[in-house]
């Protein structure tokens, strides 16, 4: 990759202040407000005062929709969007930790359109801040539906190259004296199964991109743990002949991979989703933390200990950065 491109969407960079990975073509093709049985909320967060360069500024991760129709997902999709202009300082930006609509794996082809364009409307009608998209495993369309066939052009991550603007699953852009890298941080196997992993096409392309970065403060985001400590209390991991065991459907299955690829660099955090709660682990300077998620266990209820909710990180001049969990206040509904 040309490493003066490090911003791999087919939009303006984000220097332009233009919404990449969120495509306004589906909110004006899809569904209005009426069909929805939604108000759109007043966009107030892109109107108020933003940060300057060389200031502190602040921006909000939020993994885990698990979009769909039933336990009034729409709704709580939306408010979790419209709890944005209650922040102060206002958020700059979005980034998605993946798993944006619930098992879209197992659509067909039309209805993980329907459902895309379903999403994208309620985000665009409720927010118009830049929102940076991260693909999760529930995400590739038809992966598990063994009547779509694979050489649809929607087919896997197609839908979201086409509806959210995503010519690429993982690439990088800077943000008033910051970098973020976005990484698709699992692999596709046989069909309807996958890995978490760090490929080494993504860790090639990470190395000379954090080069390219030239020493800025940087966060990666990916939708799946490097290292999870919640795993080894909540029962997922076991131990088995003396050793613990843990599948790599849970988190990585080579974070060195990860770690060898940031050394050297100012990679201060790994933001992630997946589990659904909240842990944070510390290597080597490194803030790997795990974010909980927007739905909480996917719209029925928390996730255990954990409520709907998601992150807020404030980044500051100096390479600092404090991170807190947000609950915006969703009740689960049947």
């Amino acid at each position: 990759m040309n490493s003066s491109k490090r911003t791999d969407l087919t939009t303006k960079s984000d220097r332009s202040e233009e919404t990449p990975g969120a495509s306004r073509r589906a909110f004006l093709g899809g569904c209005g407000a009426a069909a929805l049985g939604l108000a759109m909320a007043p966009k107030a967060v892109a109107s108020r005062l933003r940060a300057q360069p060389g200031q502190a500024f602040r921006f909000v991760f939020m993994p885990d929709q698990h979009f769909r129709n039933e336990h009034a997902a729409p709704e709580g999709l939306a408010k979790s969007l419209e709890s944005l202009q209650t922040l102060d300082p206002a958020p700059e930006f979005i980034v998605t930790g993946g798993d944006l609509i619930q098992n879209c794996r197992d659509l067909t082809i039309e209805q993980g359109v329907q459902m895309a364009d379903r999403f994208l409307s309620i985000w665009n009608g409720h927010t118009d801040l830049p929102t940076y998209h991260c693909i999760g495993n529930h995400d590739p369309l038809g992966w598990r539906n063994k009547d779509v066939p694979s050489d649809h052009p929607l087919f896997a991550f197609g839908l979201y190259r086409e509806k959210f603007n995503l010519p690429r699953t993982y690439y990088s852009f800077d943000r008033n004296g910051w970098h973020f890298v976005v990484l698709q941080n699992f692999s596709l196997t046989e069909r309807g199964k996958y890995i978490s992993e760090f490929t080494d096409e993504q860790m090639t392309w990470l190395k000379r991109d954090l080069v390219a970065a030239q020493g800025k403060p940087t966060i990666i985001v990916g939708h799946f743990p490097p290292i999870s400590a919640i795993e080894f209390v909540n029962g997922r991991a076991k131990v088995q002949d003396g050793d613990w065991t843990l599948g790599t459907d849970r988190m990585s299955r080579n974070p060195e991979a990860l770690i060898d690829a940031a050394k050297g660099a100012n990679v201060r955090a790994f933001l992630s989703g997946h589990i659904h709660r909240l842990d944070r682990i510390e290597v080597n300077g490194l803030a790997m933390i795990c974010a909980g998620s927007v739905s909480g266990a996917q719209w029925r209820g928390p996730q255990v200990e954990t409520e709907e909710g998601y992150g807020i990180v404030d980044c500051r001049p100096d390479g600092s950065f404090d991170y807190r969990y947000h609950d915006y206040g969703w009740d689960a509904r049947p």
